[in-house]
């Protein structure tokens, strides 16, 4: 059986011989004749030259790459050939002056089973806008309040700082994620503790979760109304914060226990003095914990000798020898010295601090 000849055409445009026609026009007409890509001669971006956020698609967006801003925005203004597939574009800038630059964009695709390239010049205009968010700080906006106080007492400066600390980590997290409000517009001392004005109402309660998750405590909310919009009503809310009484290396007397406190949520965690012991108890008991004393406070003596059950240390203020029952985590040898913290119950020995947890 014979292959047949290869049928002949005739493009209808230029009149020329071929085997195969693209939209009723030989290869050579049809890629004359194709736009791939058509796109504005210059783009205009607003760049907030505070934070570097530019407006795209009617809301500001946080973009860190210059390169990537352009690319989305020529991306963007470009309108493709509907048949075009496997499209792949590039760009390069090179800059006129301080507020306007060329991008040279170069675009690829296949057309009708033809590889099909063009090219295209664009002029990037930038002009400078504050965005929202920056305006909202500058001008102090917020839209709830996180109070950092302590319960039964004056919060630290250090509990402060971990608080502002891990406050600014959460809202950049969540900024990133789109939460363009979480940020602290101001920071407000009092005598009873620290307010952070927050921009974001629903920011405001994840802060104070991410401060219980390390420091314990407990908060309440309570919403205020601050005016109307659009026919609804605006509100503010309050975080009252509140960190636990009792902090890392406290000593405190609830019941039969002398306890270190390492860590307080609902309950007490530490190490019993008197044996030694972990123990978590809740501190809302019919007996209430009360502080007796702190590790800031202690001191240095001789353990003097070792028993069974128990040891017999020096009084590092009277010098005279006190038998106290030998708590589990001590590991001295006679004549060694050691840590003791005098309270309003007695001497108590110490554990080492990478024992303590604090």
């Amino acid at each position: 059986m014979t292959s047949r000849p290869a049928r002949t055409l005739f493009c209808p445009e230029c009149g020329k011989e071929t085997s195969e026609l693209y939209n009723n026009r030989c290869k050579e007409c049809f890629l004359s004749n194709i736009t791939l890509i058509k796109c504005p001669p210059v783009v205009k971006i607003l760049v907030c030259p505070v934070c570097g956020a530019h407006f795209t698609a009617g809301k500001w967006t946080r973009e860190t790459d210059r390169r990537e801003m352009l690319f989305y925005e020529i991306a963007g203004s470009i309108r493709m050939h509907p048949d075009a597939t496997h499209e792949k574009l590039d760009i390069s800038e090179e800059k006129i002056d301080r507020s306007r630059c060329l991008v040279h964009v170069s675009v690829s695709a296949v057309v009708s089973g033809l590889d099909v390239t063009a090219a295209a010049d664009v002029e990037i205009r930038i002009k400078n806008e504050t965005c929202d968010t920056c305006s909202r700080i500058a001008g102090g906006y917020y839209a709830g309040i996180v109070q950092l106080r302590a319960n039964h007492r004056l919060i630290s400066e250090k509990e402060v700082d971990r608080c502002i600390e891990l406050a600014d980590h959460l809202l950049k997290k969540l900024m990133e994620k789109g939460d363009r409000f979480a940020f602290i517009s101001k920071v407000e001392e009092l005598k009873e503790g620290v307010d952070l004005y927050i921009g974001s109402a629903t920011s405001c309660k994840q802060v104070c979760r991410a401060i219980i998750r390390e420091l314990g405590g407990s908060y309440t909310t309570s919403p205020s109304l601050v005016g109307r919009k659009d026919g609804e009503d605006l509100y503010r809310i309050t975080c009252a914060m509140r960190l636990p009484e009792f902090v890392c290396g406290d000593i405190v007397a609830i019941r039969d226990h002398v306890i270190e406190v390492t860590h307080q949520d609902k309950q007490i965690h530490g190490t019993d003095l008197i044996d030694g012991q972990r123990v978590s108890l809740g501190a809302d008991t019919d007996t209430p914990a009360v502080k007796i004393g702190s590790r800031k406070d202690a001191t240095t003596t001789v353990l003097v000798a070792i028993e069974e059950g128990a040891v017999q240390i020096l009084d590092p203020e009277t010098y005279k020898t006190i038998l106290l029952k030998k708590p589990s985590f001590l590991h001295e040898k006679s004549g060694s010295e050691v840590r003791v913290v005098r309270t309003n119950g007695g001497l108590f020995l110490l554990p080492e601090v990478s024992d303590s947890g604090c």
